[in-house]
């Protein structure tokens, strides 16, 4: 893990690190029970965290960066973020309680106490105050359609901030005629980066648009 994130340019302490493969333990025991992935435990490295950590290539980082990963599942990308971002505050926010509780809780019982977890849909968060245009980072891997997350992640950008979308290949035909939607909602026309998850031959591309300092919600 550790490498690996070195070749993405991010630097991961072997504390940290650590602290993942527990995380990536008591997930592969857990999921025999609970289904929470689909990926089998030799690929958890790669295909979980080297590539939720593959979000932050295109992340200008600031202290105390606010992170939001809408859709989080059993904890990727946002787990790995916070591992990353060690000053980071990172929400995960899911509509399957099991999911987001096991996420929060094993994140936190494993030394990663940087991450909380909400249960909610994102149409209802985006509502709250407390949410609304607060987030440095938005993040969401495979949810929706781009057309569907763009709008589930611009109410929660802060002026200044960005959004990644993790997709697979089929990202540049997601984005197709989307620069008219992302700019009624306050947002840059997105962009497609390609990066390679290292150990691996796979290519994931990401989504990225960023809300302008002076927009309004």
């Amino acid at each position: 893990i550790t490498s690996g994130a070195s070749e993405l340019g991010i630097s991961l302490s072997d504390e940290r690190a650590a602290e993942l493969v527990r995380y990536l333990d008591i997930l592969d025991v857990t999921n025999r029970s609970f289904n929470l992935t689909r990926i089998p435990r030799e690929e958890y490295a790669t295909l979980h965290v080297l590539d939720s950590l593959a979000a932050l290539t295109v992340v200008s980082q600031k202290p105390h960066m606010r992170v939001l990963d809408i859709g989080t599942g059993a904890g990727f990308p946002g787990v790995p973020i916070a591992a990353a971002l060690a000053d980071a505050h990172v929400t995960l926010l899911d509509s399957t309680n099991k999911k987001v509780r096991f996420a929060a809780d094993t994140a936190y019982q494993c030394g990663i106490t940087n991450c909380v977890g909400i249960h909610q849909r994102a149409e209802a968060l985006a509502k709250d105050s407390k949410h609304r245009c607060r987030y440095d980072l938005v993040v969401s891997r495979a949810v929706a359609s781009f057309s569907t997350l763009a709008e589930l992640m611009a109410p929660f950008i802060a002026p200044g901030g960005r959004a990644v979308a993790l997709k697979g290949a089929k990202a540049h035909d997601e984005i197709a005629g989307a620069d008219k939607l992302v700019r009624a909602l306050g947002c840059s026309n997105p962009t497609v980066n390609a990066v390679t998850i290292p150990g691996t031959q796979i290519e994931r591309y990401l989504i990225v648009f960023d809300k302008p300092t002076r927009a309004r919600a």
